[in-house]
């Protein structure tokens, strides 16, 4: 199969999967916390450069791309004011630590956390916000909750009919050495793998407001558009390779 038609078909993957990925981009608009997440490119000379083939790459088939996965940008995203006292948004670097059903560590930007049944403070998942002193529980007789920009949580209670202030926890807020090696379990949640999670520096937690996605609309539908026309010049690119394919077979056999 001549070399052409692979490079073409390869370009229309690598532009499919991008293409899924814009859409996933503006689908998530709306979720707080959510990562804009971005396709990777490879070519198949660098795959077999990789593999040490370092001799005619180009005529052992190097032509064309190939995806290579996806990466995601940790860029602050906009503060969003809500009405809610257990909604929480970081400003600057760092990441709530959450653990699933599972007893799995997670880490997230996504701050909508609600007390569960047994009043601890829990994502809309069901999983449980850590403190530094573990889950983070909200007394039954607690009035009202307040949390100050270093996450520290203050409740008031009544005490023989007087309002008293109290802490009980302070949200964990982490950060790792590189993000590039998080594991995603979508564009929300992410596990540090093997990395070293330690407590972040520098941050602020604004209590009352959620960090928007950090995807700009614009820009996915340009990004989608210059996808399409990508997608459709390697289509008309393969139909032209076939046909000169399908000429040349002709000529063999001695069409006309």
């Amino acid at each position: 199969m001549p070399k052409g038609i692979y490079a073409a078909a390869s370009a229309m993957v690598v532009e499919t999967r991008a293409q899924e990925i814009n859409a996933r981009n503006l689908a998530n608009q709306q979720t707080p916390g959510y990562r804009e997440e971005s396709v990777r490119r490879n070519s198949f000379a660098e795959a077999l450069r990789a593999q040490g083939k370092t001799e005619n790459v180009g005529g052992d088939g190097g032509a064309g791309v190939l995806p290579a996965g996806s990466y995601f940008s940790f860029t602050e995203g906009q503060l969003e004011p809500t009405t809610s006292p257990y909604d929480f948004a970081i400003r600057g670097e760092g990441f709530y630590r959450v653990r699933d059903d599972q007893g799995r560590s997670l880490l997230t930007r996504a701050g909508h956390f609600t007390p569960d049944t047994q009043g601890r403070l829990a994502t809309p998942q069901g999983w449980l916000v850590e403190g530094q002193g573990g889950p983070i529980t909200i007394p039954p007789d607690a009035r009202r909750v307040s949390v100050d920009s270093t996450g520290r949580v203050m409740i008031e209670t009544l005490q023989n009919g007087i309002p008293q202030q109290t802490a009980i926890d302070q949200l964990r807020v982490v950060n790792v050495a590189d993000t590039k090696q998080l594991l995603p379990l979508n564009g929300q949640y992410f596990d540090a793998l093997d990395q070293t999670v330690v407590d972040a520096t520098g941050y602020q937690v604004a209590q009352g407001h959620l960090e928007k996605a950090n995807t700009e609309p614009l820009e996915q539908m340009v990004a989608m558009i210059a996808v399409q026309r990508r997608y459709d010049a390697a289509q008309r690119a393969l139909k032209e390779q076939a046909n000169v394919g399908g000429s040349l077979s002709e000529l063999l056999r001695g069409g006309s």
